[in-house]
């Protein structure tokens, strides 16, 4: 069951300055409206965050998983979808599935709106609920999240943005991907996107609509179909290719939907994503906006990182982890530790984290420990 929730806020400030900052910044922002603890930026770039509600008289905490996709003009209007679920229990808390939207009203103030519908759980339970209670806190939680974040943004257009720094010692998607990708238009001819692609030598690029939304990626392998004999059968991916093959534009060809990323993820989460979606490319987005591709040859650059930069962030790990008495070399791509760690059990820990290392293709150790806290000592 499905309740549809609208609530906005007025903001002050130049659209244009408005719609930039929002864009840019929207997880920023969204992570600032958290209440109590600070909000926690998962590998996939989503966040994590506690919102409030009020419940039968008493405040209601819960953290919620929150993901933001890529911003697209509608008219006057910005939109960036919006969506999350309650962790642990989706099943149980309502989750919601909507938009931000900015919406100009004058030279220095516009609307900023979230509209959507939140899904309530449990079935008719759920319903017989959302006469109660539930609808209302969705309802108090929409209202929240809106005049905060509408506050945040106010308060960002009058600060100067900084670039966050990356995270020391690990390889993030912003440092191997390919910035300012080509982006093709869904109402482009194939032949158009066919000659672009072998100018600009990529072998794939996003797609967007007449709004601007990401609607997916167009790759020499959706092509392939149009060159190749039709491919006969039954099944998901002989229909594919017949659509392919048929097709006329990009809108029509490409496949759905991108794969995205965040700019400040891990290289690493980059190649589980391409793995586990058999996608030959992501869509690198920052905030809402899309600002580059990362390709399965991108991800190769974190394995041969050069030995010098892996010892940088190995020397910076067995800082960070106070090892003092720990040496780490680099030859080849294979870390080698000798010396004395604190205790036996830190030991494996310690292995695991130099083989987490980006370029590290390998451990060869022969550390030994000042205290032993796996075997007891043995009183007499």
């Amino acid at each position: 069951m499905k309740r549809w929730l609208y609530h906005y806020d007025s903001v002050q400030g130049e659209p244009e300055v408005l719609e930039r900052v929002l864009r840019r910044r929207v997880r920023e922002l969204l992570g600032s409206v958290t209440d109590g603890e600070h909000a926690e930026l998962t590998p996939e770039g989503d966040l994590l965050v506690r919102l409030p509600a009020h419940l039968l008289g008493l405040d209601v905490h819960k953290t919620v998983r929150l993901h933001t996709g890529v911003a697209e003009q509608r008219g006057t209007r910005t939109i960036i979808p919006l969506r999350w679920h309650a962790v642990p229990g989706r099943h149980v808390f309502a989750g919601f599935e909507g938009t931000i939207e900015l919406d100009p009203q004058s030279s220095t103030t516009a609307h900023l709106a979230i509209v959507g519908a939140a899904t309530l759980p449990l079935g008719p339970v759920g319903g017989a609920a959302d006469a109660t209670v539930l609808g209302s806190v969705a309802d108090r939680t929409i209202a929240h999240l809106t005049e905060r974040l509408a506050d945040a943004l106010e308060r960002a257009v009058a600060e100067p943005e900084v670039d966050q720094q990356a995270p020391e010692g690990a390889m993030l998607v912003r440092d191997v991907m390919t910035p300012s990708p080509l982006v093709l238009h869904e109402d482009m001819p194939l032949k158009t996107a066919a000659l672009l692609l072998f100018h600009f030598d990529v072998a794939g690029a996003p797609v967007h609509g007449d709004s601007g939304g990401l609607m997916g990626v167009l790759s020499e392998a959706d092509l392939l179909d149009v060159e190749a004999p039709p491919h006969y059968g039954l099944g998901r991916d002989a229909e594919a290719s017949r659509r392919r093959r048929a097709a006329r534009t990009v809108g029509q060809a490409c496949s759905r939907p991108a794969r995205e990323v965040a700019v400040t993820a891990p290289v690493r989460h980059a190649a589980e994503l391409m793995r586990d979606h058999d996608v030959a490319r992501l869509i690198v987005v920052d905030g809402s906006e899309i600002v580059g591709v990362i390709s399965r040859h991108d991800v190769l650059k974190a394995l041969v990182r050069a030995d010098a930069e892996i010892q940088v962030a190995l020397d910076r790990l067995l800082a960070d982890l106070e090892e003092e008495h720990v040496i780490g070399t680099v030859h080849w791509g294979i870390a080698y530790l000798t010396g004395r760690a604190s205790t036996r059990s830190g030991v494996g820990h310690l292995i695991e984290r130099v083989e987490d290392l980006d370029g590290v293709v390998g451990v060869d150790s022969s550390l030994t420990w000042d205290f032993d806290d796996v075997v007891p000592p043995v009183i007499m």
